[in-house]
């Protein structure tokens, strides 16, 4: 899975009920994330890959993880063409 990051025009808001996605581009869409969801978000956030983060949510929940990645690559599939996730740009060597 790609290494992906949240977009810079996306806010999050995160409770222990789940998040909130708000993209600030155009009308300011909403949306929802369940709890595990709101999580992996955060991961992902603080620099995790997408297979990471969802490791670490598996484990904080005792859950399988092949399951756990598997659900968090359709999520993140279903943000990137939501364009709230995005490849990073990678750096290149300079002189």
């Amino acid at each position: 899975m790609l290494d992906l990051r949240p977009t810079p025009t996306v806010r999050v808001t995160i409770t222990e009920r789940g998040g909130m996605l708000l993209d600030l581009r155009g009308r300011g869409r909403w949306y929802a994330l369940t709890f595990s969801g709101a999580l992996w978000w955060r991961y992902l956030a603080e620099g995790a890959t997408v297979d990471e983060a969802a490791d670490q949510v598996a484990a904080l929940f005792g859950a399988d993880a092949d399951r756990v990645r598997a659900d968090m690559r359709d999520l993140a599939h279903q943000l990137r063409d939501r364009h709230m996730l995005h490849v990073p740009a990678r750096r290149r060597w300079h002189r």
